[in-house]
C-alpha cells in the first residue's frame, strides 16, 4: 500500500512558526504581523498537517513548541537569513545603499552618537534615514534577533555579561567609566571610594535595568546594601532626582557628559565600566545602506569615546590636586 504523500512544507508558514518562538505567543505573533490571532492559528494548523506532526502544545495558559516545533522555527531562521543574504547581494549588485535603517539603542546613546549619526546622514543627503527605538539592551536584542530591526546599539556592564548567538556580529564601539553623580555640595569628601557611600541615599535605575543590576552588585561587593530612595528607568527623571537632591548616583559618563548641572566625580575603587556594541545579525550587516549607516554610527561614537576621557582625566587631576592641598 502506498503511503500517503506529504505536502510540501511552505516557507511563509515557517516564518510565522519561527514568530511564535521569538515572540512566545500567538497573541504577540499577530499583533506584530498586523494579523488577527485565528488567522495565526489556522495557518499553523496548516503547516502541522504539512510537517505531519504535532509541532506546538496548546493549553489554556498559551502555547509551546514542541522538540518538532523547535527544529522546523530554526530552520525557518536559517531559510530567513538566506532571503535576506540574497536581497544584500542583489543591492549590491544594484549599488543601492540608500533606504531607511532601524536602530534599537540604549537611551544614552540614542540621545549622543546615535543622534549625530542620524543627523549627519539627513544633511549630507546621504539617502539614508536612521529609524531609532531607545529601549534597554535586552528588548533591543530581541527586536534584533526578531528581525525588527537593522542594528541593535547596546550596553554591556561589568556583573552584567550577555549572550549573542553566533550568528550576530557585535562590534565594540567603546569602553567608559561610571562616575559618582551628586548635586553640587552634596558629596564633602569626593575620595572616588564607593565604600564611602554606604550610608548615602541613592537613586537608581531599577533591577531590571542592567545599570542597576551593576551597581548593585557592586555596592554588595564593597560591603554595603545600597538605600535605593528613588527608582527610575527614565534617563531625565533619574537626572533630575540627583539634581534636587534627592540622591547620589553611580550612572554612565556618556548619560551625564553635558549636564552643568551636576557634580560629576571618576569613581576608582573600585573601577565599573560599561561596553558599547553595535550588534547586527550576519546577513543584515552586508546590505549596503546597513553598511553605510553602521559607518557613519561608529564615526559618531568614536568622536563621543574622546570627550568623556579628556572630562574625566580633568577630574582625575582636580581631585589629585585637592588631595596634595588637603596633605
Amino acid at each position: 500500500m502506498a503511503r500517503p504523500m506529504k505536502s510540501d512544507l511552505d516557507a511563509g508558514r515557517m516564518q510565522l512558526l519561527r514568530e511564535v518562538s521569538l515572540r512566545g505567543t500567538i497573541a504577540a505573533t499577530a499583533r506584530s504581523l498586523g494579523l488577527t490571532p485565528s488567522a495565526v492559528s489556522q495557518q499553523l494548523v496548516v503547516l502541522e498537517r504539512e510537517a505531519g506532526t504535532a509541532l506546538l502544545d496548546r493549553s489554556p495558559r498559551g502555547v509551546v513548541l514542541t522538540g518538532a516545533g523547535e527544529l522546523l522555527a530554526a530552520h525557518a531562521a536559517e531559510l530567513a537569513d538566506v532571503l535576506t543574504a540574497a536581497r544584500a547581494d542583489l543591492d549590491s549588485i544594484a549599488g543601492s545603499a540608500t533606504g531607511q535603517v532601524s536602530v534599537a539603542c540604549v537611551a544614552s546613546a540614542a540621545a549622543t552618537f546615535v543622534s549625530e549619526a542620524a543627523t549627519f546622514l539627513r544633511e549630507s543627503r546621504s539617502g539614508i534615514e536612521l529609524s531609532v527605538l531607545a529601549t534597554e539592551p535586552a528588548i533591543g536584542l530581541n527586536r534584533l534577533l526578531a528581525g525588527d530591526v537593522d542594528l541593535a546599539v547596546v550596553d554591556e556592564y561589568d556583573y552584567v555579561p550577555i549572550a549573542l548567538p553566533d550568528y550576530v556580529i557585535a562590534q565594540e564601539l567603546f569602553t567608559e567609566p561610571l562616575v559618582v553623580v551628586s548635586r553640587p555640595g552634596t558629596l564633602v569628601a569626593g575620595t572616588g571610594r564607593l565604600g564611602d557611600l554606604h550610608d548615602a541615599r541613592w537613586v537608581m535605575p531599577p533591577l531590571a535595568a542592567a545599570c542597576g543590576i551593576a551597581v548593585r552588585a557592586a555596592c554588595r561587593a564593597a560591603g554595603f546594601e545600597p538605600k535605593v530612595v528613588w527608582e527610575t528607568d527614565d534617563l531625565l527623571l533619574l537626572r533630575s532626582s540627583v539634581e534636587q537632591g534627592h540622591g547620589v548616583a553611580v550612572l554612565p559618563r556618556l548619560s551625564v557628559a553635558a549636564d552643568a548641572a551636576l557634580d560629576v566625580e571618576p569613581l576608582r575603587h573600585p573601577v565599573l565600566e560599561r561596553r558599547i556594541l553595535v550588534a547586527a545579525r550576519a546577513s543584515v550587516r552586508s546590505r549596503p545602506v546597513v553598511a553605510s549607516a553602521l559607518d557613519a554610527i561608529t564615526t559618531a561614537a568614536l568622536r563621543h569615546a574622546a570627550q568623556p576621557s579628556a572630562d574625566l582625566r580633568r577630574a582625575r587631576s582636580s581631585l589629585a590636586d585637592s588631595t596634595l592641598e588637603d596633605a
